[in-house]
C-alpha cells in the first residue's frame, strides 16, 4: 500500500478518536479545555504509534506535518477567529469563513493544541509553539522510524 494511503487511514483514525473524545465527554470537542494537554499527548502518542505500525517513511511523514503546518498557519494568522470561539465574540476573519472551517476540519486531530495554548492564555505566541510543536512531531516520528529499523 502507497503512504499516501496509510497516512490517510492515519489521519482518519486520529479523527474519529478526535470526535469520541467530544462523545466521551458529551460536550463539543473545542470545549475540553480542562484536560487538553491529555488529549494532546493521546493523539500524538497514538500517531507516533500508527506511522511505526504502518511502517510510514520518513519522506511521506515529513510531507504530511508540513502540509499540516500549511494550513495551521492559516489559522494562525486568522487567530482572532479561534479564539472568538473561546470568548464567544464575532471575529474579523481575514480568510472567507468556508476556508477556516475546512480547515479547522482538516486538523482536527491536532487542534487540541489551540485548546492547550487558550488554557495556558498563549495565544499571542502561538505562532511559534504550533511549529514548534510540529517540528518536535517530526523530530518524535524520526526517531520511532529509526526505532522500527533497528529491529
Amino acid at each position: 500500500m502507497k503512504d499516501r494511503y496509510k497516512l490517510i487511514i492515519i489521519h482518519l483514525i486520529l479523527f474519529i478518536s478526535a470526535l469520541g473524545i467530544g462523545v466521551i465527554t458529551e460536550k463539543p470537542y473545542r470545549y475540553v479545555n480542562e484536560f487538553s494537554w491529555v488529549i494532546l499527548l493521546v493523539n500524538t502518542m497514538l500517531f507516533l504509534i500508527l506511522i511505526k505500525k504502518f511502517k510510514v517513511k520518513e519522506n511521506s511523514i515529513i510531507k504530511y506535518l508540513l502540509i499540516i503546518l500549511g494550513i495551521f498557519i492559516i489559522l494562525i494568522i486568522d487567530k482572532d477567529y479561534f479564539y472568538s470561539s473561546y470568548v464567544q465574540s464575532t471575529p474579523d476573519i481575514m480568510f472567507p469563513y468556508s476556508i477556516l472551517i475546512l480547515s479547522n476540519v482538516l486538523i482536527l486531530p491536532f487542534v487540541s493544541i489551540f485548546d492547550y495554548i487558550y488554557t495556558l492564555n498563549l495565544f499571542n505566541i502561538s505562532f511559534i509553539i504550533i511549529p514548534l510543536y510540529i517540528i518536535i512531531l517530526m523530530i518524535a516520528s524520526k526517531k520511532v522510524l529509526k526505532l522500527n529499523e533497528k529491529r
